[in-house]
């Protein structure tokens, strides 16, 4: 999933775009000043200082129903519009056009909001009446997983599993340069890049009343977006996305990126996050190893009796840590039956998490 940073010049000032979307969404914008915003001259009534205050116009708009703002700001500097999406829960895209007068810029910023954005209005005020169409479809796609897979008596972490696993079972990752980005595609049409699967992930947690919020960052050299929750005290990372792998096994649901530390994620992602840095996830409690019991292999002897085990009773599918180099080929074949097998291991910072396949 990347970000997208177009810039292009326009009679009237300048116009900054900047979107959530997949890898390879092109952006496009009319330079025509007939089809451009008339931007006054005269300083605007909203006069932002700083960048909360920005946000704060933004926001205020939403509530509103609205789908555009007009702000005054003193400095240039103030104008990035990747930034306000970053820290701003709610909008896919994020248009802002500009003119300079005196003493500053006046700003017309045009958005597009998630439909989860409304989604969780009515959700919160029980009434759907202000949904369209489409967003009455996925609202009721929300309400039906959740009635199939989550209850008031399960914990919040076995719930939190339980919509982590739906996600990955029934989302295919696809990056089809358009229409894969947000939570109608991933939930409805069951394709979706990371923000379709961010966006569903994050409204489950919203109406679980699990507290959250999303990170954007890199993983892999590619601009992408996850998912942070709070269980307990602790707070805990998770990417949907990289659960669910292109060419992972249709069989079994991989958790390696489920309720992980930040010193876990960082290993293959990147991020710059104010609210990371004032809730860092460093939780150990909910993390998936120590919830799901996970077995742990010191050495390679404890490596060949509990592969043997598992080959006898013929387990198809097993997942194991270690702090040891082992050689897991030798302990399938001191098993002594002709089988076939695949694995994966995810590197952590204390341990190596073991993913196992077996075809007898």
């Amino acid at each position: 999933m990347k970000y997208r940073k177009y810039w292009a010049s326009l009679l009237s000032g300048a116009v900054i775009l900047a979107s959530i979307t997949g890898c390879s969404i092109p952006f496009t914008t009319d330079n025509n000043s007939e089809n451009s915003t008339e931007i006054s001259y005269i300083a605007f009534d909203n006069k932002a200082a700083n960048t909360e205050d920005i946000i704060h116009f933004i926001i205020e708009a939403m509530e509103n129903n609205e789908t555009s703002c007009n702000i005054f700001v003193p400095d240039d500097d103030l104008i990035d519009a990747n930034e306000w999406l970053t820290k701003i829960s709610g909008i896919e895209q994020i248009k802002c056009e500009y003119r300079k007068v005196k003493d500053g810029y006046n700003l017309v910023i045009t958005f597009e909001c998630w439909d989860n954005y409304a989604i969780m209005k009515a959700y919160n005020s029980n009434n759907t009446s202000q949904l369209n169409s489409r967003q009455l479809e996925l609202y009721n796609k929300y309400i039906e997983v959740l009635s199939q897979v989550t209850s008031p008596s399960k914990s919040d972490y076995e719930n939190e599993l339980a919509i982590h696993d739906y996600l990955v079972s029934n989302i295919t990752y696809v990056d089809n340069g358009g229409s894969t980005f947000n939570a109608y595609d991933a939930l409805i049409n069951c394709e979706a890049v990371c923000s379709g699967y961010t966006e569903s992930f994050k409204t489950f947690m919203d109406m679980l009343g699990i507290e959250n919020y999303t990170i954007s960052g890199k993983a892999g050299n590619e601009q992408h977006i996850w998912n942070v929750v709070r269980l307990g005290n602790d707070w805990y990372q998770v990417d949907v996305t990289w659960d669910d792998p292109v060419g992972g096994s249709p069989d079994y649901i991989d958790h390696s990126y489920f309720n992980i530390s930040d010193a876990d994620m960082a290993i293959d992602h990147t991020w710059d996050s104010e609210i990371n840095d004032k809730n860092p996830a460093n939780g150990y409690v909910y993390t998936y190893p120590v919830q799901a019991k996970i077995t742990s292999v010191g050495t390679q002897y404890d490596l060949d009796r509990y592969i043997y085990r598992c080959i006898k009773n013929r387990v198809h599918h097993i997942e194991f840590t270690t702090t040891t180099d082992l050689d897991l080929k030798s302990a399938v074949a001191n098993a002594g039956v002709q089988l076939s097998y695949s694995y994966k291991t995810t590197e952590r910072t204390n341990y190596t998490l073991y993913s196992v396949t077996f075809t007898y």
